[in-house]
C-alpha cells in the first residue's frame, strides 16, 4: 500500500484540530458556561446553537461554490478558522450573557463554514480509489481529537488531571475557551502554511445568496442519484447526532449507568476508541467495495445496534459490545458518506455540493434533537419507554436513509474510469 502524503496527514490534522474545537466547546464547556456561570437556562444555548446552524445552512451551498469559482481552499479555511479561534478566546474575558453567545454563534459560524472548504479537498488529494482510505483516515485523526483534546483541557478547567493536581491553575469553563483557541490554531498551521490548493477556477458566474442555493440544488438534480443522496444523508445523519446528543442521558436513564461512578465516561470513552478503529477499517472496505456498498453496511450495524439498545438493558452488553459497535459505525458513517459525495460530485463543483452536504447535515441537526426532545415530552408518563420510544424513532429515520440510498447509482464504476484517465499529481 503506497504511503501517504505529507498533504494528507496535513489535511488528517485538520481533522484533530477541529474536533478539538466541537468536543471541548460545542458539546461541553460552552453550554456550562451559559448555564452555570450565567445562571441562563438551557434555551439560551440551545437558540445560540440553532441560529449558527440556521445561518450556515443558508449560506454554505453559496461558499462552497465560491471556493470552487476561485479554485481555492486554503484561504476560506485559513479565514474562518481565525475568525472561529478568535471568537471563541474573546469568551474568555466576556461577562455578559449576550456578548457571549454572539460569539459563540460566530465562532461556531465559522467552523462549520471551514469545514466545506476542507471536505472539498479530499478528491484534490487522494485519487479515486483512495477516497475512502484517506476519508477514513481524517475522520479517525479526528476523534483522537476528541479525546485528546478534552485531555489537555482539563487542567485548564479544573486545575486537575483525572484527579491529580498541576502547575495550572483552574480557570473554570471559562478557562478553556483560550487554550482550545490556541490548539485549533496550532495544529491548522500544517494544513494552512504547508498544502497548496489544486483546485481548477470554475468560470461559471455565481449567484448571491438563496439564488445561489436555488442554483445549486437545480445543479444537484441533474446529477443521477445526488438529491437522492443528499436527502438520505439528512435522515441517517439525524439519527447520529441525536445518538451523539443524548447517548448519556439514555445511559443512565434507560440502562442504569452512574456518572459519580464514571460508568457513563466509560462507554463514551471506549465508543470513542472504537468509532477511530471504525474509521480506518470503513476507509479500507469504502476502497475495497466501494462507498455505496460499505455506506450501506455501515447503516445495517447501526440498525442492529439501535435494536440492541432498545430492547437489551443489560450494562454489561451496553458496555463491551453495543458502545463499541455504535462507535465503529460513527466512524463509518463519516468516511463513507464523505467518499460517496466526493465521488458523485463533478469535479468543477465538489465545495458547491459539500455545501449542500453540509446544508443536510445542519437541518439534520436540528430535527433529530426535536424529534427526540417531542417524543420524551408527549409520554412522558413513560419513565423508559419515553427514552425506548425516542431511541425508536431514530431507528425509523435509519431505516429510511438506507432505503433511499440503496437507490443511489453506484459510483465504483465512474471512478474506475476516471482512475483509468488519471494522472498522477506532485501533492507538494
Amino acid at each position: 500500500m503506497k504511503p501517504l502524503s505529507r498533504a494528507v496527514h496535513y489535511w488528517a490534522l485538520y481533522d484533530f484540530a477541529n474536533t478539538l474545537f466541537a468536543m471541548n466547546v460545542v458539546s461541553l464547556y460552552f453550554a456550562l458556561w451559559v448555564t452555570q456561570d450565567m445562571k441562563a437556562p438551557d434555551i439560551a444555548y440551545a437558540a445560540a446553537s440553532s441560529i449558527s446552524l440556521l445561518a450556515v445552512a443558508l449560506l454554505s451551498p453559496m461558499v462552497g461554490a465560491w471556493s470552487d469559482r476561485l479554485g481555492r481552499r486554503i484561504p476560506f479555511i485559513a479565514l474562518f478558522t481565525l475568525i472561529c479561534c478568535a471568537g471563541i478566546a474573546a469568551v474568555t474575558w466576556v461577562s455578559n450573557l449576550y456578548v457571549g453567545l454572539g460569539l459563540f454563534i460566530v465562532s461556531v459560524f465559522a467552523y462549520q463554514i471551514a469545514q466545506i472548504s476542507y471536505n472539498a479537498m479530499l478528491p484534490e488529494l487522494a485519487k479515486p480509489h483512495e477516497m475512502g482510505r484517506i476519508s477514513g483516515y481524517g475522520t479517525a485523526i479526528g476523534y483522537l481529537g476528541s479525546v485528546f483534546g478534552m485531555i489537555m483541557i482539563m487542567p485548564f478547567v479544573s486545575g486537575k488531571l483525572f484527579g491529580l493536581q498541576t502547575p495550572i491553575p483552574a480557570g473554570g469553563n471559562a478557562g478553556a475557551f483560550l487554550p482550545v483557541a490556541f490548539l485549533f490554531m496550532l495544529f491548522s498551521l500544517p494544513l494552512i502554511l504547508g498544502v497548496k490548493d489544486r483546485a481548477a477556477p470554475k468560470a461559471q458566474a455565481r449567484k448571491p445568496g438563496l439564488g445561489q442555493l436555488v442554483e445549486s440544488w437545480k445543479a444537484a438534480r441533474q446529477v443521477p442519484g445526488m438529491t437522492r443522496y443528499l436527502l438520505a444523508n439528512l435522515l441517517f445523519f439525524d439519527a447520529l447526532n441525536t445518538v451523539i446528543g443524548f447517548m448519556a442521558i439514555y445511559a443512565t436513564q434507560v440502562l442504569g449507568f452512574d456518572s459519580a461512578r464514571n460508568e457513563v465516561q466509560t462507554v463514551l470513552m471506549l465508543a470513542t476508541l472504537f468509532a477511530f478503529v471504525g474509521s480506518l477499517g470503513w476507509g479500507a472496505l469504502a476502497d475495497r467495495i466501494g462507498a455505496k456498498q460499505a455506506l450501506v453496511l455501515d447503516l445495517a450495524l447501526w440498525v442492529v445496534a439501535l435494536v440492541g439498545f432498545i430492547t437489551i438493558r443489560d450494562k454489561a452488553i451496553a458496555t463491551w459490545l453495543l458502545g463499541p459497535m455504535v462507535g465503529i459505525a460513527m466512524g463509518g458513517t463519516w468516511t463513507a458518506s464523505r467518499a460517496l459525495l466526493a465521488s458523485l460530485a463533478p469535479p468543477d463543483r465538489q465545495g458547491e455540493f459539500f455545501g449542500l452536504y453540509s446544508l443536510a447535515g445542519k437541518f439534520a441537526a436540528v430535527v433529530g434533537p426535536l424529534t427526540w426532545g417531542l417524543i420524551t415530552s408527549v409520554f412522558a408518563f413513560m419513565p423508559i419507554g419515553k427514552y425506548q420510544l425516542a431511541l425508536g424513532a431514530q431507528l425509523i429515520f435509519v431505516l429510511a436513509g438506507l432505503a433511499l440510498l440503496v437507490r443511489v447509482p453506484d459510483p465504483k464504476g465512474r471512478a474506475a474510469q476516471i482512475l483509468r484517465g488519471h494522472t498522477d499529481r506532485a501533492i507538494l
